[in-house]
């Protein structure tokens, strides 16, 4: 059982798996269906009165918690409820939770992290000889997490989100205009602020300026759209001007550090959506809803 388990278990974890951009609002259409294809209640019975049932779901936490920590560092608890031992093994289960501190996956950082089912059955089968699990039903996890302004500094310092950088920096230098030569986040009395530091050859060339490097702050507020997370109505923000930036908008949600973190969270299989981001007490607090669809085969 405890092969089976480990399988079974390890695509429970999202986050652990491969980036993907798609974004839909189809995570909030699930449906939870009543329980079948249990284990007689003379079964159940005698597995929850011996203990076996107790012992299935703890060695299941168990597995669970070794697989997530095998793809991601952290702090991490983690509670599995099921039906009976037989139903474990076959896939069948009542719920999940993980709760993880301190949490690094696939360089993205995040203060807390909670995840838990949202039916009261799940059914995932798992064929060994194919190495595929099959969602026989949808697989809804809703998620928390908390950023820190030290999050999202060390998240992009990361590989990938300078991949992005160099992207906006290939349009750039192609006309000699500017190169962001680095990014910070900020938060300020609960507020996000996005710096860029800047070379722009262009203010030396035409006298403007002898310096071509220099620092903006951005200040936006954060907003969820079509289950997104958007930096709204940015301003320039220093000590001589406060600049509407709507129309280059688009430009710094390319480079957005909130929507880069949430890929994380994301596979080839999943749909996530956001529900609510808010700033409290300079945390970035970040709520949603994950859902594999019915019928999905995974392979392992």
């Amino acid at each position: 059982m405890k092969k089976q388990l480990a399988v079974f278990i390890s695509i429970l974890c999202g986050f652990c798996g491969s980036f993907n951009t798609a974004y839909s609002n189809t995570a909030s259409g699930f449906s939870c269906v009543a329980p079948y294809d249990l284990s007689s209640s003379f079964s159940s019975t005698l597995s929850r009165y011996t203990g076996i049932n107790f012992l299935g779901s703890k060695v299941a936490e168990q597995v669970l918690k070794s697989q997530i920590t095998k793809n991601a560092d952290g702090k991490f608890n983690v509670a599995v409820k099921s039906y009976s031992a037989n139903d474990l093994k076959s896939g069948r289960f009542k719920s999940m939770e993980i709760h993880g501190k301190n949490v690094v996956a696939d360089g993205v950082h995040f203060s807390s992290m909670d995840i838990q089912t949202l039916c009261d059955f799940n059914y995932i089968v798992y064929d060994e000889k194919k190495s595929t699990a099959f969602f026989k039903e949808d697989f809804p996890l809703s998620f928390a997490v908390t950023l820190s302004e030290e999050d999202l500094n060390n998240t992009m310092k990361d590989a990938g989100y300078f991949d992005l950088i160099e992207k906006v920096n290939g349009f750039g230098k192609a006309l000699s205009l500017f190169e962001v030569e680095s990014t910070q986040a900020k938060i300020r009395n609960n507020r996000f602020v996005y710096v860029f530091n800047l070379n722009v050859p262009a203010l030396n060339f035409f006298g403007v300026s002898k310096n071509s490097k220099f620092s903006v702050a951005l200040m936006t507020n954060l907003l969820v759209d079509e289950g997104e997370i958007i930096l709204d109505n940015p301003q320039f923000v220093n000590s001589s001007m406060k600049v509407d930036l709507g129309s280059l908008t688009k430009v710094f949600n390319y480079l957005n550090p909130l929507e880069y973190s949430l890929k994380v969270m994301e596979n080839k299989d999943a749909i996530l959506n956001v529900r609510n981001v808010n700033i409290v007490n300079d945390k970035i607090n970040i709520t949603g809803i994950i859902n594999v669809p019915k019928d999905v085969l995974t392979q392992l």
